[in-house]
């Protein structure tokens, strides 16, 4: 042999065993920071992490990371799970897997996404409320993959009227316009309701005023107040929320400001002060809240956490079909290898579920016509043409 060549040939070595050891730490990784232990996809060993912009990644794999557990009610990340695994039995041609990584702490997500960029995913995205800073610097890094950040709002526009340019693509969908159509139902029902208990020909103050009576008499006519209890989930809570104050224009609002709160105290409160209907998002404890209402209030919330509910006490099960989003996500991904940024999925794109409760039939008119009405605005927090309450009372 050359004694020449025994240096280089040390130096292979040594690399090759630094391979072994990164490709170790990466699988090591995946397994920590997710919950179901899932085995790290199939691929060639990691890349450099510092990659030439427009350079191209190898295969069509597609790794998703969705908000980690901490953030939503089980239930609600147990399906949200489930939903982006199934989309693995119908891929587009185009793109060869898909991973789903569900982590069990914040701290995790950046650390997963990073991960799949640098272990060579051809697109890799990052689901939840606050992403899209988390989404930007891993595009920073990694020149190969498209990343993306879903739900983002879009980048403001230039001078020309164009888009200014993100690192990550943005995925934006209408979580202001479920906030109003949540809140519209809840403000129909709660109008309704108080429409129900007025009583028929009778003077409203008679009983109360009755010196004779032997006890006081409540009100005849109720104040219509909706609770809120939003915990936070995988929806921005400030767009929710801006939203759902559009669809209760006109309707008394009580919730907890104490962010120290917990779920069922915030429920105690918000029912302490009356109201008709409350409205649960999917934070952690919804589920606790929602079976707490029992017998107590009409409920909105969403959908997956509403299995165990009465249903005459449903005004609106909700849900953003995140499924159907990464779908389109994947369909334009699948045919150039690129995401055209932004995307923007509005209401014509299905992508909110809405299930009204079958006591509720004045709901189901009130949120036709105000879908129909977010059809025509370019800003979803405009009021909406109030209709006021129902003409009687079924």
């Amino acid at each position: 042999m050359d004694a020449g060549n025994v240096p280089s040939t040390r130096r292979a070595v040594r690399r090759a065993r630094w391979g072994m050891l990164v490709a170790a730490a990466s699988a090591w990784l995946v397994v920590a920071c997710t919950s179901d232990g899932d085995a790290p996809p199939t691929t060639e060993p990691a890349p450099p992490v510092e990659e030439p912009a427009g350079t191209t990644a190898r295969g069509r794999d597609v790794e998703l990371v969705l908000p980690p557990r901490t953030v939503l009610d089980p239930s609600i990340a147990e399906r949200l799970s489930d939903r982006m695994r199934s989309l693995s039995e119908d891929l587009p041609e185009g793109v060869d897997s898909l991973g789903v990584r569900l982590p069990e702490e914040p701290a995790f997500v950046p650390d997963l996404l990073e991960l799949a960029a640098a272990r060579g995913a051809a697109l890799a995205c990052v689901l939840g409320p606050d992403v899209a800073g988390i989404a930007d610097r891993t595009a920073d890094r990694h020149g190969a993959t498209t990343v993306c950040a879903l739900p983002a709002t879009l980048p403001e526009l230039d001078e020309e009227g164009e888009f200014e340019p993100t690192p990550a693509v943005r995925v934006d969908v209408p979580v202001t316009e479920l906030g109003v159509l949540v809140g519209t139902a809840a403000r129909t029902a709660v109008l309704t309701a108080v429409a129900r208990a007025e009583p028929d020909g009778e003077d409203p103050d008679a009983d109360a005023t009755d010196p004779d009576a032997d006890e006081p008499a409540a009100p005849a006519t109720e104040v219509p107040r909706v609770g809120l209890v939003l915990l936070g989930d995988e929806l921005p809570s400030d767009r929710l929320r801006e939203g759902v104050l559009t669809g209760l224009a006109g309707i008394e609002v009580v919730e907890v400001e104490d962010a120290q709160a917990t779920p069922l105290d915030a429920l105690e409160t918000v029912l302490a002060a009356g109201v008709q209907v409350v409205i649960v998002d999917g934070g952690p404890g919804a589920a606790e809240v929602v079976a707490a209402l029992a017998g107590r209030s009409a409920i909105v919330a969403p959908v997956d956490i509403l299995a165990g509910a009465d249903t005459a006490e449903v005004v609106l099960g909700y849900r953003l079909r995140w499924e159907q989003v990464v779908r389109v996500v994947l369909d334009g991904f699948a045919g150039a290898g690129q995401l055209e940024a932004p995307v923007l999925l509005g209401l014509g794109d299905d992508v909110l579920e809405l299930e009204v409760g079958q006591d509720h039939p004045e709901v189901l008119a009130a949120l036709v016509a105000a879908r129909a009405q977010l059809a025509t605005r370019d800003d979803p927090r405009a009021p909406l043409v109030d209709e006021g309450p129902p003409d009687e009372a079924p």
